[in-house]
């Protein structure tokens, strides 16, 4: 698959099949993502690959903290509050977009919650990719670990996988941490979905608007 078509395929994958990814699929997939630059080539990225019971002992973690209300705590600054009024203008489309999609009424507490928690069951993909790094790096290095997500997210379309990734579940990054015992100097930066699509499945229709070329870049001659 050329690189175009993979970049042009690549969608966030909201319903997967209840079918297991091999381990050696994903270590090819990761012999192959690890060639993905970083700079000084430090290459700061961790990846924890959960499924089975690990798996669904951290997603029951999730879901209960979210239920009980416990305060979202990001290991880094997820948000400002000065944020500029078209990037809030995006975000609410985007959320827009997928209530009109999914035909939930953001009043509906109960339906919302529902769709919230979809994130942290991991849309019941039969693996969940876990991104870290070290605590005490520069914010250089996000770029980095953003580069190896979008890696790895066009390598999954190789192997016959999809993949979504999500900010949202390491709005609760202590209660990963206990979980799994995962040490304080780490950060957890994300997570990413993976498994085999359902491309019967409504939701996996829906594709996200994006802005054109004019909209931002500026040619300097």
């Amino acid at each position: 698959m050329a690189v175009s078509e993979s970049i042009l395929k690549r969608k966030s994958t909201r319903a997967f099949l209840n079918k297991p990814v091999e381990k050696e699929v994903l270590y090819k997939l990761f012999d192959i993502a690890r060639f993905a630059p970083s700079g000084h080539n430090v290459q700061p990225w961790e990846v924890l690959v959960l499924s089975g019971h690990t798996k669904q002992k951290l997603s029951d973690a999730l879901v209960e903290a979210v239920k009980s209300g416990i305060e979202r705590q990001y290991d880094y600054i997820y948000e400002v509050k000065d944020t500029p009024q078209f990037i809030k203008d995006r975000r609410k489309a985007c959320n827009t977009r997928v209530f009109e999609y999914k035909h939930i009424d953001p009043k509906d507490k109960i339906a919302l919650q529902e769709h919230i928690l979809e994130n942290f069951r991991f849309f019941d993909a039969p693996v969940e990719l876990l991104l870290l790094r070290e605590k005490n790096l520069g914010e250089n290095t996000f770029i980095d670990i953003g580069i190896m997500a979008q890696t790895i997210m066009l390598l999954a379309l190789d192997f016959g996988l999809a993949t979504c990734p999500k900010t949202s579940i390491a709005a609760y990054a202590p209660v990963i941490k206990k979980t799994l015992n995962i040490p304080e100097n780490k950060i957890i930066v994300m997570g990413i979905s993976i498994g085999y699509p359902n491309n019967t499945s409504y939701i996996n229709n829906m594709r996200m608007d994006r802005i054109t070329v004019e909209d931002f870049v500026t040619f300097l001659d």
